[in-house]
């Protein structure tokens, strides 16, 4: 959903103002007949926690005050205006206007909730609440992907439909799909808890790894993995992949 939401950008500058227009790694730059052309080209990171060894020390940096709850039907609309202000500052909601960008938060949560993302783990998605009553500050979305390759193409989009049973034989892999907080209590050890609960569901439905996908760009997710124990796994369109393949195939 993200090429839907970016814009295409045609600037009438000259060449030596395009040369100093800021980069984001979510666009194609280019200039000819006297416009700069910017395109949208979202590229993304995979990557991969360990569940036991994230598990096993005690937890540090999580936000204990907060209130955490299973992600109930009515929750869906709501969480909406949540995931809009959540990803405001990021691509491709930061160029949408706010009701572009709530219609858009929608689209994103309405995909996930009807499994085109994979099925849907109820067990391990959670909402965090301001005390034990209070607004929703955060929430994180679990869904179950194709255990194969994780920094294959390929890898996060079920070929054929998965059996309804897949949760109960442990087939595939747990993607971390969404997990957003409000912009107020962001650096406050939200997404730590959250990760957490999810973490220890997963554990006891079976599974050892849980995978994750961030655009190329977004810095503060890409900390956020990093600090959480998530490993960076190999960028599938990167060149020394694809020679690894070709030779693997001579």
């Amino acid at each position: 959903m993200c090429d839907e939401w970016m814009p295409y950008l045609q600037l009438p500058i000259t060449f030596a103002q395009f040369r100093q227009l800021p980069r984001n790694a979510a666009y194609k730059y280019e200039y000819y007949h006297g416009r700069a052309w910017l395109s949208p080209r979202p590229r993304y990171y995979h990557a991969l926690l360990d569940l036991e060894a994230w598990a096993a020390p005690p937890l540090e940096g999580a936000n204990r005050k907060v209130k955490l709850r299973p992600v109930q039907t009515a929750d869906w609309e709501g969480l909406a205006p949540l995931f809009a202000a959540a990803f405001q500052q990021q691509q491709p909601f930061c160029g949408l206007d706010e009701e572009r960008a709530l219609t858009a938060a929608r689209q994103a949560l309405e995909h996930t909730r009807s499994g085109s993302d994979g099925p849907w783990i109820e067990q391990a998605s959670f909402v965090a609440v301001a005390g034990d009553a209070g607004p929703e500050i955060g929430a994180i979305l679990v869904t179950l992907l194709p255990d194969s390759d994780p920094s294959s193409w390929h890898s996060y989009h079920w070929e054929e439909p998965p059996p309804p049973d897949a949760l109960a034989r442990r087939r595939g892999r747990p993607h971390l799909t969404w997990i957003f907080v409000s912009p107020f209590e962001t650096g406050q050890g939200v997404g730590t808890l959250l990760l957490s609960a999810a973490v220890h569901e997963l554990l006891a439905l079976g599974y050892k790894q849980l995978a994750s996908t961030f655009l190329i760009g977004n810095d503060s997710s890409m900390l956020w993995h990093w600090r959480n124990g998530f490993q960076l796994l190999a960028y599938p369109g990167s060149w020394r992949r694809r020679f690894e393949e070709m030779e693997e195939a001579t």
